[in-house]
């Protein structure tokens, strides 16, 4: 039900951006609002709790962002309320930030280190992994001191195992085979 909801709303909004070319902003205002929920808790509590009447919420919300969103995130945000799906206001963000990274040819991969990656060896592998998918890399780095070297990535639904530790997963399988 969850990801029916946010990708309902996420193309919905998506298609208005289109129309707008306002992309980016939209996207940079669902982070803002995401952000803010993330750091006052009680607002997100109060943002999605059924008790409060949804006008009363309109209202907090268009005094607390107001002016700080475009007049069209502000629309989104009343219609989330009255359609009573504030409570996926996160997951819509992330759906809608698939949707613009799939429409400029992105893809968001993860580094998992166990020392943080330098800016260099950073842009260095992102460049790799671009020539190698075609497209163009937006990579994190995660620290996972199990990783004993090297580095493991995540590029959408495939896993390129390149530490020590997957190498010798591997080669105890291949030893494994042999001995039987």
């Amino acid at each position: 039900m969850a990801k029916l909801v946010s990708k309902t709303y996420s193309e919905a909004l998506f298609e208005v951006a289109l129309e707008e070319n306002k992309i980016d902003l939209f996207l940079e205002e669902l982070k803002f609002i995401v952000d803010t929920f993330k750091m006052y808790p009680e607002f997100y509590s109060l943002f999605k709790s059924p008790l409060l009447k949804v006008d009363e919420k309109k209202k907090v919300v268009s005094e607390v962002f107001g002016d700080k969103l475009s007049q069209e995130m502000n629309n989104f945000l009343k219609i989330i309320l009255d359609k009573k799906r504030a409570y996926y206001i996160e997951q819509i963000k992330n759906e809608y930030e698939k949707m613009v990274n799939e429409y400029k040819g992105i893809i968001k991969a993860v580094a998992v280190t166990a020392i943080p990656l330098t800016e260099e060896e950073k842009n260095n592998l992102e460049e790799k992994l671009s020539e190698l998918t075609g497209k163009s890399i937006k990579l994190t780095n995660e620290i996972d001191k199990n990783v004993i070297g090297g580095v493991l990535v995540k590029l959408g639904d495939k896993v390129i195992d390149g530490t020590i530790k997957g190498r010798l997963e591997e080669l105890k399988e291949n030893l494994a085979q042999i001995v039987v």
